[in-house]
């Protein structure tokens, strides 16, 4: 019943197809950056569903991650990683809301950047709980301008509605 309910939303609301078309796009522009992706996720039929490796060119070095080690990728918690500007770009998508030490995460994320390096940001404003019992956060807008407050830059889209929003999607700069 789960599973149905988020295909519904996803289908009403777009929510994936925002998140593929948003970093599909950036990608484009990506070229010989070293890349974290947090989150990487599991497979399903043997494709990599959830990750955005597919959307960058075999120019990055792409390091896939996820908390779950059931999922086969490197194992990397955000709270605890201590990477020293390490990182050209890493890709937090549907990630922070499973985070209940946001506040440490995002400390870590901007550590592990090299100087001006991109932090890629997704997160749901409207979605149904998943992930039970590790999900804990809807962020708005405004809350994510604080958040992230310490980068130089934060480009920050919404889809839907404004005042309705149904995701975010921000890229950061260091």
């Amino acid at each position: 019943m789960k599973n149905l309910i988020r295909i519904i939303i996803n289908l009403v609301f777009g929510i994936r197809r925002y998140n593929d078309r948003k970093i599909r796009h950036y990608a484009k522009s990506v070229h010989n950056k070293k890349i974290l992706e947090l989150g990487s996720g599991k497979k399903l039929n043997g494709q990599e569903f959830y990750s955005a490796k597919r959307y960058f060119d075999d120019t990055n070095e792409f390091i896939q991650s996820d908390i779950n080690p059931d999922f086969g990728h490197q194992i990397i918690d955000v709270t605890k990683m201590e990477f020293k500007e390490v990182f050209d770009v890493i890709l937090c998508m549907n990630v922070l809301e499973h985070v209940f030490d946001y506040s440490t995460a995002i400390q870590k994320l901007y550590e592990a950047l090299t100087p001006n390096g991109t932090l890629v940001v997704f997160v749901p404003a409207m979605y149904p709980l998943h992930d039970e019992p590790h999900d804990y956060w809807r962020f708005t807008e405004h809350s994510l301008r604080r958040m992230f407050g310490q980068f130089s830059k934060i480009e920050l889209e919404h889809s839907g509605v404004r005042e309705f929003p149904v995701a975010y999607f921000m890229v950061l700069t260091k």
